[in-house]
């Protein structure tokens, strides 16, 4: 095998350049340095030692980096302005975030508007096919503003989801009581019918006084 292909690919990344810094001296250092070490604000990252690297960074409180991508710490949907794209349906208040009927109508005003721009676009091609760079840009956007809406009812999809699988395995176990409660009354009336069936025993002065009226 060549040299050339080793540097393709990596199974997993390399280790991080501080962690020379991970000897047994440091650490039996680090003790005594976190005692007279100022601690640090969550956006400041100052290495004056090398000990510095051995000591955990404060918790994130908007945003943190991981493999090279910056992830928010809250999850939450971006906007599409904070995208630096065109948003054609208005905010809803903070009140009126989690309506999904607000969310609702407004698809539905994307969807009567894609399909009257899509009208116009045929109408555009057939009279002057050069204008039609920005009637397609104009239904991307819709299309974008429709993909995004869709992203923000996922939450509510998921929950009305999990809300039907744990109907269903409530009436699955509903059924299930209900069938071994009726073989339990079926067992029953059988060792009913059996018992009625089985004479009694009879007890020994019984047996001795049928004897002794026989004789």
């Amino acid at each position: 095998m060549s040299s050339d292909t080793n540097d393709i690919s990596f199974l997993y990344p390399p280790p991080p350049p501080y962690i020379k810094f991970f000897t047994k001296e440091n650490l039996e250092k680090l003790p005594e340095y976190k005692k007279h070490k100022k601690p640090l604000a969550a956006d400041e990252e100052p290495r004056e030692s090398p000990l510095d690297f051995l000591v955990p960074p404060p918790m994130p409180k908007h945003q943190y980096r991981a493999f090279g991508s910056i992830w928010q710490v809250k999850d939450r949907l971006p906007d599409l302005e904070a995208s630096g794209l065109t948003q054609l349906y208005k905010k809803p208040d903070d009140d009126t975030s989690t309506d999904y009927q607000y969310k609702i109508q407004q698809l539905r005003r994307l969807l009567k508007s894609l399909l009257l721009n899509y009208l116009e676009l045929v109408g555009i091609l057939s009279v002057n096919p050069d204008l039609y760079p920005a009637k397609v840009e104009h239904i991307g956007t819709i299309l974008v503003n429709i993909h995004h809406l869709l992203n923000e009812y996922r939450p509510h999809q998921s929950r009305e989801s999990l809300i039907m699988l744990l109907e269903g395995q409530v009436e699955y176990k509903k059924r299930e009581i209900q069938q071994i409660e009726q073989v339990c009354h079926e067992v029953r009336d059988k060792l009913g019918r059996i018992q009625q069936r089985v004479p009694e025993k009879e007890s020994p002065a019984d047996t001795e006084r049928r004897v002794t009226g026989n004789e």
